[in-house]
């Protein structure tokens, strides 16, 4: 009876909370000469957080925001698109950016396996590359 009761605590709290799912945000990257149109993704749970997220992206970054909303609702277009994430991890020095496009490793090893690590500056790039490629590779 104590387990039946429990489990239909956990079956309301989980009707309450949205689930988690991606979002797209189109935005326009001011510069001197032209405007940069981009589209990012994140995940958020439902139109509240998402929206924070979005607002404190435009604060960090003074970026135009032109539109947001989930990714399911965007059209076929963006369906089966690789879209960069909002926010990146660079896999050498581990700071959190947002300020450009990540540049991938993309080395192919001797087991052609593709490295899928992600740089915030071709300085991280070629460091990862020196450390994990080159000098394990001897």
């Amino acid at each position: 009876m104590i387990s039946s009761l429990v489990m239909l605590d956990n079956e309301a709290e989980s009707d309450d909370q949205p689930l988690v799912e991606y979002w797209v945000i189109a935005f326009i990257k001011p510069r001197r000469d032209k405007r940069y149109f981009t589209y990012r993704q994140f995940l958020a749970k439902g139109y509240y957080e998402a929206f924070d997220i979005v607002m404190t992206f435009a604060e960090k970054t003074s970026n135009e925001i032109l539109w947001f909303k989930e990714k399911r609702n965007c059209g076929k277009e963006f369906q089966g698109k690789v879209i960069p994430n909002l926010e990146s991890i660079c896999t050498f020095c581990n700071k959190e950016f947002n300020y450009n496009e990540p540049i991938k490793c993309n080395f192919k090893g001797r087991s052609s396996t593709m490295c899928s690590s992600e740089f915030c500056s071709l300085k991280c790039k070629e460091e990862h590359f020196y450390f994990k490629h080159v000098r394990q590779g001897r």
